[in-house]
């Protein structure tokens, strides 16, 4: 149980306890009609039981209580022949009745109750007195009861909102995780892949060129420490990722693989949502054209249009054999390219091309003031 929770059901059970001090409606007609030893057992008895079955009423809406409901009723009927406002206790009736949910079924109780009470008073043939106390615990069960309803009206609508609150925070909670997942991806994916491609070039040139060889292995180690602080940066939600810089990227990586690339590119200035929305999306294509297309040239095209920005990554591999087709990296951009208004395209013809549509007109302003 946390503490916020705690310290609520603390403040609710102190409530409860002050609610007891209604009973003392019960003991002015003493006043005027003095008690027995007969009306202090009765009292006795009678809040021997109450007490224990009101304190025992934790959540007053739930449908089980409309048993303390009738125990209250009994109460307040069996003291009728004693001393004493009885009638206080069909008010702790309809009180208890307000809670109730649906809130139609609230209602149907306290009617019920004020009919029954009143019913019971006329076939008993109570006395003038009887009938004005009666009267009294009659308007105040009712005033009492739909009050109770309207209260218990809040506490579901701070309930709701307690729950909305707390589902929200679930949402973010796994797009945090979400997101955190898609940057990994992309970072660990291009980085190993990288890495992998280099050590293996370095490898074959240990006995041809050792200088370059080394030249490749340093590149390795670059690679390493860049993708480690740019993982550190992704979990911080500091990454910095714009089309020059994974183009750039691009280029090292397809070269190491011994694919040759082409690049046609009018960039203009792009906002920061824009730019890591592109720039992760070559990423991930360049990384699949490594690992499965097989292909031996690729081309990137960036080409800017009215109101639209269209990026196109295609390869003269083996397409979608390879699997490059689907998966988690490619679910990922999708993503993202959706999310900010774009359209993304997959074909798999003579090799693979990815294309990406995005609105670009709104991005002008800010692109240029950047």
């Amino acid at each position: 149980m946390t503490e916020a929770v705690a310290d609520e059901k603390t403040v609710k059970d102190r409530w409860r306890y002050f609610f007891l001090i209604y009973i003392a409606f019960y003991f002015p007609e003493w006043l005027w009609r003095p008690p027995g030893t007969v009306d202090y057992v009765a009292i006795a008895i009678a809040l021997a039981v109450f007490v224990p079955i009101f304190l025992s009423a934790h959540e007053k809406h739930l449908p089980k209580y409309t048993l303390h409901i009738a125990a209250y009723e009994f109460i307040a009927i069996a003291l009728s022949p004693f001393s004493g406002l009885h009638g206080v206790f069909h008010i702790y009736a309809c009180a208890q009745a307000g809670y109730q949910r649906p809130k139609s079924s609230a209602t149907k109780i306290i009617i019920g109750l004020t009919l029954f009470y009143i019913a019971f008073n006329i076939v008993t043939g109570a006395s003038t007195q009887d009938l004005f106390n009666a009267m009294f615990a009659l308007v105040f069960g009712l005033i009492t009861g739909f009050g109770c309803m309207s209260h218990a009206d809040t506490l579901e609508r701070e309930r709701n909102l307690n729950r909305a609150r707390v589902l929200e925070r679930q949402r973010a909670t796994l797009a945090e995780r979400e997101r955190i997942a898609h940057d990994l991806h992309d970072l660990l994916g291009h980085t190993l892949t990288m890495i992998a491609v280099k050590s293996e070039l370095a490898s074959k040139l240990m006995d041809k060129d050792l200088d370059r060889a080394k030249r490749e292995v340093d590149e390795v180690a670059g690679s390493a420490r860049d993708g480690l602080k740019e993982i550190r940066a992704a979990v911080y939600d500091m990454t910095v990722t714009t089309v020059e810089a994974e183009i750039e990227l691009a280029r090292q990586a397809l070269d190491a693989a011994g694919i040759s690339l082409t690049v046609d590119d009018d960039l203009p200035p792009l906002s920061p949502p824009l730019g890591k929305a592109l720039g992760l999306t070559i990423r991930e294509a360049v990384t699949n054209i490594v690992r499965h297309s097989k292909a031996d040239s690729a081309r990137i095209q960036l080409r800017p249009g009215g109101d639209e920005l269209t990026l196109t990554i295609s390869d003269n591999g083996v397409g979608n054999a390879g699997g490059s087709g689907s998966g988690a990296g490619l679910d990922g951009v999708r993503k993202r390219i959706t999310a900010l208004g774009g359209d993304m395209q997959l074909t798999s013809r003579d090799g693979t091309e990815l294309s990406v549509s995005l609105p670009f007109a709104d991005e002008l302003p800010a692109g240029s003031e950047a």
